[in-house]
């Protein structure tokens, strides 16, 4: 079985050129809306909390038990666990790392149990921007500590993998058109051909980074990001481990797009071995009491 570990997106804003385009005037035009969402994501995402609810599956190995007979030589069989962790949500940076947006949250209740202690959504908002980066290490550790197997973090801010600068890390291609919801939406295929690589899977005893390919989904009524794709694999021994994330945006009135969901799957073998659906709701500006 593969070893659990924790997702870390890194989406570093790099100097470059101008991505090309391949000389589509509609693509160029759309992946330059792209830059400039992003743009405004990062100035203002981080003025804003939310309500998150994790549901989380992973395959995990069951409880020992003594058992008699022929069944006691039979070794124990992966099973489904289940958890549900419903926290305060909130994008912000280190002090000491100012340059990357990280996700951060305060748990509310696991598995219907409200967890106790006095948080509110002010108090978490004081922690959050703070300089204190010790504090918000803690609640880094409290969730990866609560949350099932693999812990897919960092993924609300996908968006700033194609700020104007990073845009030149990646060939764009335009594959078509669909809907999501009730929005006709253009699918640009994207693939990873320079710089470092932007996912980085940190498991015990060592570190992987792995280049990314995807889709973005931009509406073709105003250009807006509405959902973002990624996939990656590698090997791990005998095994092929393969990674996928979707984020749903919601544009908002003043250029800025704030997540509404994420999903996260992890596949061994084509057999999926951990899934993450994280829900946002209740989305409010830090200084509304």
């Amino acid at each position: 079985m593969v070893r659990p570990g924790f997702f870390i997106l890194a989406a570093v804003l790099c100097p470059g050129p101008d991505a090309v385009a391949q000389g589509d005037a509609r693509l160029a035009q759309a992946l330059a809306e792209v830059a400039r969402v992003a743009a405004t994501f990062w100035h203002s995402a981080p003025d804003y909390v939310a309500r998150e609810t994790l549901n989380q599956k992973a395959l995990t190995l069951p409880k020992r038990r003594f058992r008699a007979g022929a069944s006691a030589i039979q070794p124990p069989k992966p099973e489904f666990s289940h958890r549900e962790i419903v926290s305060y949500y909130a994008l912000s940076s280190f002090r000491t790392s100012s340059e990357a947006l990280h996700e951060f949250r305060e748990i509310v209740s696991v598995d219907g149990q409200t967890k106790t202690g006095d948080s509110t959504p002010d108090k978490f908002r004081i922690v959050v921007n703070a300089d204190d980066d010790k504090a918000k290490k803690a609640l880094l550790n409290e969730f990866e500590k609560t949350s099932l197997a693999v812990a897919a973090t960092d993924f609300g801010q996908l968006i700033l993998l194609f700020t104007k600068a990073n845009q030149a890390k990646y060939n764009f291609k335009l594959r078509g058109s669909a809907l999501v919801g009730a929005d006709r939406a253009m699918i640009v295929d994207f693939g990873q051909s320079a710089g470092g690589e932007a996912l980085r899977v940190a498991e015990p005893g060592k570190e992987v980074r792995e280049p990314l390919t995807g889709q973005i989904w931009i509406r073709e009524s105003g250009l807006a990001p509405l959902r973002i794709t990624l996939t990656t694999s590698r090997r791990d021994g005998s095994k092929t481990v393969r990674d996928e994330a979707r984020v749903d945006y919601d544009p908002k009135a003043n250029g800025m797009v704030l997540p509404v969901s994420i999903v996260y799957r992890r596949y061994v073998n084509d057999d999926l071995f951990v899934e993450a659906i994280y829900q946002y709701s209740d989305w409010q500006p830090v200084n509304n009491k």
